[in-house]
């Protein structure tokens, strides 16, 4: 296993990532970059905040060089990035920024891909390229947490 340097502690990144998911209580989740574990979580909670076991939690593992077998009983399901999986979501989670998360957001077929996939999106306000591509076609909403910003795009509603 090779360890890397883009594990996620940020606190804002993590409380948003539980927040929105408690608030909009989706069945059907996408977590793109796999941020539990990219947190180093070992189960569907942190933070005294969990993802309810009765959602369905679906990952694209964008950091595949950790592999560890507790995040094939964390995620029902683990997709690598060149095959994301045809199904409907009702949340996709893209924060927890690294390199490679970053890259992803940057390619407009993963853009189109979460339009198409997803009937709301999570993401950083800091990438102009998502932001332009979701704000000039669907509704969005600025989420604000200690200076972080966040994007919350409902494709669905157009």
């Amino acid at each position: 296993m090779e360890l890397y340097g883009q594990v996620v502690t940020d606190a804002d990144e993590i409380f948003t990532y539980f927040e929105v998911i408690r608030q909009l209580s989706p069945s059907r989740i996408l977590d793109v970059g796999m941020m539990l574990k990219r947190m180093g979580a070992l189960s569907r909670q942190a933070m005294h905040c969990e993802v309810p076991k009765t959602a369905r939690l679906d990952g694209i593992d964008l950091y595949p060089k950790v592999e560890l077998p507790i995040y094939e009983t964390v995620y029902d399901h683990i997709y690598p990035p060149g095959q994301p999986p045809q199904e409907k979501y009702d949340l996709s989670i893209c924060i927890g920024m690294g390199d490679a998360l970053r890259q992803w957001m940057l390619d407009a077929h993963n853009l189109e891909y979460l339009s198409t996939h997803a009937s709301v999106v999570l993401f950083h306000a800091d990438i102009k390229t998502a932001v332009d591509y979701f704000k000039s076609r669907f509704p969005c909403q600025l989420i604000r947490s200690e200076g972080r910003a966040f994007i919350l795009a409902h494709p669905a509603r157009v």
